[in-house]
């Protein structure tokens, strides 16, 4: 009685459209979830991603859960994610992605899951990290390791999400650095983001780990632009 009370004076909103939520849905409303664009290339091998990266990053498979495209359902989810405080909405993604990975059978090669770091001020405003929850819950449907405690952040920069290659570029040089690589040493790591542009950030942290002998580096993240 208290919950159905409270969820009547603070009721929660769908995080796409701000319309209230059922009492059966969670984050999402029913009608925006079918209507989200859901990235269409999972399975066949094409992902946007080798596209994106080839020649930079030596990337072995890469999946992603939706298409962005500014002033969509997407730019508000992860914005909602991101700056409204909206937690558990990373890991209600990071199951979601996690059940397609698993179907794909990506539980049988991933050792552990490494989240795109944020700087320590970042941290401090916003108080997570936005893909934390993502990470982890990817890292439980796939029974793989999570840390956080290998890759590290230097620049606290601004957001990436609207600038060109050329502007992004500025996030590859010293900004990203790893730590422990013998924990990763020979494995295969899954790095995840929350969304992907340029991949510039990807190649950052890619050039961080890559200090570790042997490791295959693979990317899932929230969304990628079209």
């Amino acid at each position: 009685m208290f919950k159905d009370f409270k969820n009547l004076l603070f009721p929660k909103l769908c995080a796409c459209c701000d319309q209230v939520l059922l009492k059966e849905e969670a984050f999402i409303c029913t009608f925006c979830r079918h209507e989200l664009p859901l990235y269409a290339n999972f399975f066949d091998g094409h992902h946007d991603l080798h596209k994106i990266l080839y020649g930079r990053v030596q990337l072995e498979r890469a999946a992603s859960l939706f298409y962005f495209e500014k002033k969509g359902p997407i730019q508000a989810l992860i914005h909602d994610l991101k700056y409204r405080g909206n937690k558990e909405l990373s890991f209600y993604l990071g199951s979601w992605l996690g059940e397609i990975l698993f179907e794909a059978g990506w539980q049988r090669s991933i050792d552990v899951v490494i989240p795109v770091p944020l700087h320590r001020q970042r941290m401090r405003e916003r108080g997570y990290n936005q893909v934390e929850g993502f990470g982890k819950a990817i890292a439980e449907k796939l029974s793989a390791k999570y840390t956080d405690t290998i890759l590290k952040r230097r620049s606290n920069s601004k957001t990436q999400v609207f600038k060109s290659r050329m502007a992004r570029s500025e996030v590859i040089g010293n900004n990203f650095y790893a730590e422990h690589l013998q924990e990763v040493s020979g494995q295969h790591i899954l790095l995840v983001d929350d969304l992907v542009t340029t991949g510039a950030t990807l190649e950052a942290c890619y050039l961080a780990l890559n200090e570790a002998e042997g490791i295959k580096l693979n990317i899932a993240t929230m969304a990628i632009t079209k």
